[in-house]
């Protein structure tokens, strides 16, 4: 019998130059099994991983939900700050 799976293997994050999180992407291995046994397997693209408003691969597969809660939190509060800093002035 064959069968396929998709496995993750890497987990990359990306920082910016200020130390922020400027990104991450997950890659997969794409394997074929026949009773079990590999036959092939190759690397698939990689993928986006969703955080904060991002979207992309679950996080919540890769890491805590406290953690997830917290990362989405920060980006929810530095666009609030950022809004607060910058405000839009409406032409009267």
């Amino acid at each position: 019998m064959l069968t396929e799976t998709k496995t993750p293997y890497e987990f990359l994050v990306r920082w910016n130059q200020n130390g922020e999180i400027a990104g991450a992407h997950v890659g997969f291995y794409d394997t074929v099994l026949r009773d079990g046994v590999i036959i092939a397997q190759t690397t698939s693209n990689v993928e986006s991983v969703a955080i904060g408003l991002q979207e992309g691969f679950p996080l919540s597969d890769v890491l805590d939900q406290t953690l997830i809660d917290a990362l989405l939190l920060i980006e929810v509060l530095k666009a609030e700050i950022l809004a607060l800093k910058n405000p839009i002035v409406e032409n009267v």
